[in-house]
Parts: C-alpha cells; structure tokens; sequence
C-alpha cells in the first residue's frame, strides 16, 4: 500500500468514526436530558436480557421467516467482524495482505478455509434476506411498513454492498495466493476468471469497495432508523426488572407533573425506546385496535417520541445560538404529542393487551407510554370518554364499575355456606386461601355463576377458604389502565389494609385483571401476597388428586387465552390441563397462547364504547374461535367471556356455548353430593 493510499484511508476512518462518535453521543445527551428513571435490575439479569435478545435474537423469532431472515443478517455481520477488523488493520499499516484468518492458522489449522466458506455463505444468506425484505417492502407492500421508505433503500443497499464487495475480493485474494478455497469460493474464483480482469485489480476493487461501504455505513446509520443496531442493545441493557404487569408507579405527593405529554415530561427510558425503534411495524401488526381499523398506530409511538425528542432539542440548540432568553428556550422543549403527534382517540383505543411489546423485537413498552399519556389526560386535563366516566364514578361510590349497591356484594355466596374472613377472625381461625371475588364475581351474572362453581370445587377438594365480601373494593384495574392513577391508589390502598388486617398471605383469584394487579401491582405500595389464578388452583387439585372429573365429555372445545393471563401473567398450560381432563378435545383457534388476539375488553374498553373502525374487536377475535368449529367456547376471565359471548350473538351463532374454566369444572366433576352452580 502506497502512502497516499494510507493517507486516504486514514481520513476517511477518522472522518467516519468522528462522526459516527458524535451522532450516538448527541443522541445520548438528548435521552439523558429528560425525566429522571431508576433503573435498580440486577447487573446479571441486564447482561442476560441482552444476551437472550440481541445475540440469541429471541424475541425477532416470533416472527419465525422474519426471524430467520433478520437472523442471517445480524450473524452475518458478526462474522464479518474478523474481516473487517483485518482490513482496518491493514489499512492503518499499510498492508493488505493482512488477513487474521490466515494468521489463526498457526493455531487452528485449516481455519482460514473454514471462516472463508462461512463467509460466502453467510453473503449469500444476506443477500437472500435482502431479496425478501425488500420484496416485502416494495412488492408485495406489507401493510405494517412505510412506504416509500429511502431510509430502507439507503440501509438495503449499503449491506448488499458490503456482501457483493466481499465475494469479489476474497475469491481474487485466492487466485492471487494460488489457493483452491472451500464451499462456493470455486464457484466463485471461476466466475472472476471468466471476466479476464487482473485479479490484483479485482481484489483492490472488492477490497476498498468494501471498506468504503463500512465507512458510509458508520456515517449514515446514526441518522437514520437502522440506529436501533446501536441502541437496541442499550434498551436491553437498561430495561425495567418490574413484572410485566406492572405499570410504572406515580408518587402522587411528590410528581410534578401527572403523566406525560410534553416531550420533558417522558422519561429517559421511553425516549431511549423511540431511538431503538426501527419501526419495523410488528407492534402495529398485533395491535387489535390496530386491524380492526382504529386510528391506534403503537409504531406511531415511538417514533413521535423520537422524533419529538430530536426536534425538540434541536430548537433548543439553534434558540440558545441565537442567543434566546431561557424562557424562550424552555418554551421550544414544550412540545405537545397528545393532539399534534398522537391523537386522543388512538389513545382510548388501545386496551393495553401488550401484544405490541410481546412483538417488539428492541424491547420497547408501548403500553407504559399509552397509559402514561392517558394519565395526563385525566389527571392534568379532566378528559376522559363520557362512558368511562360514569364508570369512575361507580368505583368511587360503590368500589365497583357497574354501580351496584356496595352492600351487595356477598349476594351472589347464597346458600353455599361460605365464611367471610371477618367470621373466620372471630372463630380464631384463619382460612388456607382467600379467595378474590372480584367485581364481575360478585355483580355479573355470568361471573356468578363462575364465582359459585368455583366456590363449590373448593368446598370439594376440602379447601378452606374465605371471602372479604362487603369489605372487598374494586383492585383498581380499570382505574389505574385508564389513567386515574389517584382513584387505583385510593382503592389499592384500602384493600391492602384490608388484606393486611386479616393476615392474608395467599390469593385465588378469577380474574385475570384482579390477579394481575394483586400479584404485580400491590407490591409497589406494600401489599406483598401469593396470588393464584383459578385455572392454575384447579389444575394442581386434579394434579393432587383432591378433586376428579369424569374425563368423559367429548365435545370438542376451544380455548380463548386472556391477555392478562397468558401474555402478563405466563398462564396458558394450566387451563388447557382442565380441557383435557373433561374429556374435552381442543380444537386451537388461528392464535392462541401469547399470541392469541385480544378480545378488546381490557385497558378500561369493558366499561366504554369501542373507538370507531371496520370491525368490533370481540367480533373479530370472536370469529376465529368459531372458525374452529368447536361446540364450546372455555375462558378464563369474566371480561372475555363477556366480549366472547357479545360476539357469539352479533354473529348469530348463539347455540355455541361460552364458559368458563371454572364452570366447566363443575360440570364434570365427581361431586360428593349435588350443589346448584
């Protein structure tokens, strides 16, 4: 290598690092510049958390073809690394017949011929996946991706570059070194002696070509969306150690502010998300509100976060070069998402089912900004749909949505003989479990029939157990997902010194919503209790054997898996366990488990008018559980099967039969005596 040659491949390195620096530095000060979040995970858990998702690529592979292809992508470049390493080295010394590979050879024998075959086909594998992500894109315009998108083209383009450049200097490196190579590296020796080019030109064209390419790309990916390859790293690194059905809490005493709508108002780690967004749109496509044709757009989340952020400092710099006053100044970084960026119709659409952040393959949580943006709303602007109103209300006078008599509550336990923990306290006793009624248990028809079935396979498995009965209050759910985090805390808090009072330690729970938030959500204000889903306390009785079903029934039935249940909560075994034991074949609707589609009744949507769009969410979802032709329809929660039953209706299919797990339960067991359900 001449010394001009050095020269110019110096400058251009130190141009490219200088400014691939400074991008991702300007952009750290800008996520560093907003709300203050304590991130107390484990160093441990951080490093495993980007272990699981950057190198192992987990969550890409829910996606199973776009997993694959991503995946031959991101290895690709890991296994450039040792080739572009030795052409930086070989650029700063001035020699580029520096290759490591050959110099590993000493110590591996045959290395260099075993990297160099994994190289090519990797480059194939790479070029492929391009093919296919730009047919996506382009050709057969996959509804999730923006189009036209020169951000893609430029990124596409880049990498099939650095590929190309690739499998025309190393097969020439061959030729000039008299080595036959292994793999398609033949192939591709005897394609370049057919052109009759000097293969020492061939081999300086791939090579600078190829370093050139690296050097566009550190420039040019700072800038654009592909700067996810920089900080989905950093959003694993950093990500929140909280259950996942934990929101994040508000000290209501201390905030200054009550939610988020100004830029200043998010915090650094939901700023850092929007820059690790590479709006890849799997979010979008899960999102129920979504396909069913609500304005709700979760990609549209995070890249306003990200691109309010930029913005929003920019005119801070170019104010405070003009020489400004500070108010001015302030004022620029005052920008408003809610009405400009994101709408509040999107907003109370979303029914916080987290299938967006199940999908989102950079780790982001859509759902924490939505609510988040949903508790300025309320709390800072008293905005909030008329229906939810009314529902609000309800909780506040009666510790239950539907505005039921709180006196009432222990109604639905007639004639089963069931003891209130207040009787077990004066008896001096206490229960083995609590059992949390809920709201829908103790007001909705249907979640009494839920709530009395299950009462009895407790009294049958010999479980003692109690009720609080009028003294139990809402969880709070619906509240704190609609953004009225004052009204959950209210409720949260006299439940828990409730709970405390009687010395409860172990919950059961019918509802997913009320388990979620009992489980994952009272600890943050000190309410620490074992909670347990019915679906999972059924299946360990059959598993103790202190109740049996007939196994006996034979009809076939689908399951239709709860949000909260399976997604937050990892439940999705246990019930399917109770089906089999019935005797019930189950028969699995198009998505199911933690990919199932929500049935649209969760983030507070049970108590308010869906948002307008093509199509009902409980229709829609309730059309794929027919679709399996099944004569029973099993649920786990009293909202679902709310939902389900609707669209069971709305689609004139009323002779197909929607219970819960509970009911079912019941109705095949071999029961000791006969107790009315």
């Amino acid at each position: 290598m001449q010394l001009w040659e050095r020269i110019v491949f110096a400058a251009f390195l130190a141009v490219s690092t200088g400014l691939f620096i400074s991008k991702i530095w300007l952009n750290w000060r800008r996520v560093r510049s907003a709300a203050s979040e304590k991130i107390a995970t484990p160093l441990g858990t951080r490093l495993k958390n980007v272990l699981v998702n950057v190198l192992l690529q987990r969550k890409l592979f829910k996606s199973p073809l776009r997993g694959i292809l991503h995946a031959f992508v991101f290895y690709g470049f890991l296994a450039y690394l040792l080739h572009t390493l030795s052409q930086i080295a070989g650029g700063l010394l001035g020699d580029y017949s520096l290759y490591f590979p050959l110099m590993l050879d000493s110590f591996v024998p045959g290395f260099s011929r075993i990297y160099d075959a994994a190289l090519d086909i990797f480059s194939v594998l790479v070029i492929l996946a391009l093919a296919i992500f730009a047919l996506r894109r382009w050709a057969a315009e996959a509804r999730e991706l923006d189009r036209p998108s020169l951000q893609s083209a430029v990124v596409l383009s880049l990498i099939f570059l650095l590929m190309a450049f690739s499998l025309v200097s190393e097969p020439a490196r061959d030729m000039l070194a008299h080595r036959e190579g292994e793999g398609i590296r033949p192939a591709l020796v005897s394609i370049l002696k057919a052109t009759r080019i000097d293969p020492w030109n061939l081999f300086l064209f791939g090579w600078w070509g190829h370093i050139l390419t690296i050097f566009a790309f550190m420039i040019y990916v700072p800038r654009s969306k592909h700067a996810h390859l920089i900080w989905a790293p950093v959003n694993f690194f950093f990500q929140k150690n909280s259950p996942k059905g934990a929101l994040k809490y508000m000290d209501l005493e201390n905030s200054a502010q009550f939610g988020s709508n100004l830029v200043s108002d998010f915090s650094w780690m939901d700023h850092l998300g929007g820059l690790s967004c590479i709006e890849c749109g799997r979010c979008t496509l899960q999102c129920p509100a979504n396909r069913t044709g609500k304005l709700l757009n979760p990609k549209e989340i995070m890249t306003s976060l990200k691109h309010s952020l930029e913005d929003s400092m920019d005119l801070v710099n170019h104010a405070k070069q003009d020489g400004k006053n500070p108010e001015e100044v302030h004022s620029l970084s005052q920008a408003k998402l809610i009405g400009n960026l994101i709408s509040e119709e999107a907003l109370w659409a979303c029914t916080t089912c987290y299938a967006c952040v199940e999908n989102c393959p950079v780790g982001n949580n859509q759902v924490d900004a939505i609510v988040s943006m949903r508790r300025s709303l309320v709390l800072e602007e008293g905005k909030m749909p008329g229906e939810l109103q009314s529902a609000m209300v309800n909780l506040e006078n009666q510790a239950n949505p539907w505005g039921a008599g709180a006196h009432k509550r222990e109604e639905w336990a007639n004639g089963l003989s069931i003891r209130t923990m207040r009787e077990w306290k004066e008896s001096g006793q206490q229960p083995d479990v609590l059992y949390w009624v809920g709201c829908a248990g103790a007001f909705d028809d249907n979640g009494q029939k839920t709530a009395r079935a299950f009462s009895v396979i407790l009294q049958e498995a010999g479980v003692s157990f109690g009720i609080l009965g009028t003294e139990e209050s809402c969880t709070g759910d619906s509240a704190r997902r609609s953004g009225n985090e004052y009204l959950y805390q209210t409720l949260a808090a006299s439940n828990i010194e409730t709970l405390n009072t009687y010395g409860v330690t172990k919950i059961v729970a019918t509802c997913p919503h009320c388990l979620n938030t009992l489980k994952n959500e009272y600890p943050q204000m000190g309410g620490q209790y074992e909670v347990i889903h019915h679906s999972d306390f059924i299946a360990s009785l059959l598993k103790d054997k202190k109740i049996e079903l007939n196994g006996e029934s034979g009809q076939q039935v689908t399951y239709h898996d709860s949000c909260y249940l399976a997604r937050y909560n990892d439940t999705v075994d246990s019930p399917r366990h109770v089906l089999k034991a019935a005797g019930m074949p189950l028969l699995e609707p198009m998505e199911h488990g933690k990919a199932a589609m929500c049935c649209g009744a969760g983030g507070a949507q049970m108590w308010k008018e869906e948002e307008k769009g093509d199509k009902r969410i409980n229709v829609a979802r309730t059309e794929q559980l027919l679709a399996t032709e099944a004569q029973t329809i099993a649920t786990a929660c009293p909202f679902c099967r709310t939902m389900v039953s609707d669209g069971v209706k709305a689609l004139d299919h009323e002779e197909i039969k929607t219970l819960d797990i509970a009911e079912i339960t019941f109705q095949n067991m071999k029961r000791k005596k006969e107790v009315k359900s």
